[in-house]
Formats: structure tokens, C-alpha cells, sequence
């Protein structure tokens, strides 16, 4: 659980499940009042996608507000526990994919897509064939949410920092395969949403430190550190 929200009070299995869990309730709830406060409507009665699901702290989330809610990630682990503590197989699925596509899903399979804090963590290339994978798998009229990491703002020195001491903080978890910050700025994001509406694009937290599930949208992002930014787009064409 600290893996995936690095509470730094929290480290050395400090987690409570059911608060961790509890997060994610938190986090869909804000996600949902937000794109409501945009005017824009949302067929709970389709399946929902969580793309990066971890061990279904969003996923059981969304299978509470969608007819079901199918969670990917890229580890075994996470999605073997994530089973584990499936409270209603019924209304949410749990899928391996190592794939850099989504082809075990067909075209317009889903009516609510999200991610946040994980396409952050991959390279851009990879990142930028999921953002196109996500309209593909969108249903017509469907909403799709995801964050990026979009730049780092400061003087050269504060940005040399926040680089090191992102990733050295990583690399002592994650010691076999260590978790860097990729940025994927707004203006290439654009480019690969074309044919579908880009309802709005806001700063988020998602990439500061204190972030712990407790999601916050905004019309500006720090001065300093990371930019965070969520896509709100909708499979309706232009």
C-alpha cells in the first residue's frame, strides 16, 4: 500500500487497509463532483476501466457507482492481492497486462476510463500509445479522466533536486526495476486527442509529495516542483 500512496507517516506496512481503501472512495467521489460541476453526464449503467489499478483501491470505488469496473496492472502481485480482497467479484475484474496496448479489450468497451499517478511513471512512448488505446476502448458519449506529469517548474537548481530526490527515494524501493517521473507535456497530449472533445484540462496534486489519495483539482499549479495535470475528454466528435 505505501508503494502505491507514499505516505511517508505510513511506511513500514503502517497502512490500515480499510483508510487506504477509504482513499479511494475519497478520490472517485471528487473525480465525480468535478466532472458534474463541467455539465458533463455519465452512464453509470455501462463498465468502468481502471487503468493501473494496483490492488483495486479505485476499482472497488468505481464498481460501487458503475454496472462493473475492471482494473489492469502491469504486476501480478498487485492484481493477485487486489483478488484476494475483492469484495464483489460481480462488480469488479482484475486483468494482468504486460501488453503496451489494451488489445484484450474491443473498440468501445468502456463508459468511464480512469488513471491517475500512473502514466507518470512511464515513458512517454508508452504512455502516449495507452492515451490512444483509452479513446479506442471508450465507448461513444463515454468520459475519460487521466493525469500527467506535464513539466517541473523552479530555478535549475530546485529542478535538479526534485529529480534526484524523487527517483533516489525510488530506486530504495523499488531496488530491481526503479520508478522514475516522465513528463508528458500538454501540448503533446493534444495532438493525440484529436476526434474526440478535450472537455477541460486542470493542475492537480497528484505529483507532490503529500498527495495520499486526497485528490484536489485546480485552475493553477505550484511555482515550484511538479505539474500535474488531468484530462477530462468526451468520446462525443467535434
Amino acid at each position: 500500500m505505501w508503494a502505491i500512496l507514499a505516505d511517508p507517516t505510513r511506511r513500514g506496512s503502517r497502512w490500515d487497509l480499510s483508510e487506504f481503501l477509504a482513499t479511494g472512495e475519497t478520490e472517485i467521489d471528487t473525480v465525480m463532483s468535478h466532472i458534474s460541476s463541467l455539465g458533463v453526464r455519465i452512464d453509470f449503467s455501462g463498465v468502468a476501466f481502471d487503468f493501473g489499478c494496483g490492488i483495486g483501491r479505485l476499482t472497488q470505488a468505481l464498481g460501487r457507482r458503475f454496472a462493473k469496473c475492471i482494473g489492469v496492472d502491469i504486476s501480478a502481485t498487485m492484481i493477485e492481492k487486489a483478488e484476494a480482497l475483492n469484495p464483489d467479484p460481480e462488480k469488479c475484474g482484475f486483468h494482468v497486462n504486460r501488453s503496451p496496448s489494451l488489445e484484450m479489450f474491443a473498440d468501445d468497451s468502456f463508459s468511464f476510463i480512469y488513471s491517475n499517478i500512473v502514466l507518470q511513471h512511464m515513458s512517454p512512448h508508452y504512455a502516449g500509445r495507452y492515451i490512444r488505446e483509452f479513446v479506442r476502448v471508450l465507448r461513444p458519449s463515454g468520459v475519460l479522466v487521466f493525469q500527467t506529469s506535464d513539466s517541473i517548474r523552479g530555478p535549475l537548481l530546485t529542478r535538479l533536486r526534485a529529480r534526484i530526490r524523487f527517483r533516489t527515494g525510488l530506486m530504495s524501493l523499488f531496488r530491481t526495476a526503479p520508478m522514475a517521473m516522465h513528463f508528458f507535456p500538454e501540448g503533446q497530449v493534444r495532438k493525440l486527442l484529436g476526434g474526440v472533445r478535450l472537455v477541460e484540462v486542470s493542475f492537480t496534486n497528484a505529483c507532490q509529495k503529500n498527495f495520499n489519495g486526497v485528490l484536489a483539482f485546480a485552475q493553477h499549479g505550484p511555482t515550484e516542483g511538479y505539474i500535474s495535470k488531468a484530462y477530462i475528454v468526451s468520446k462525443d466528435r467535434n
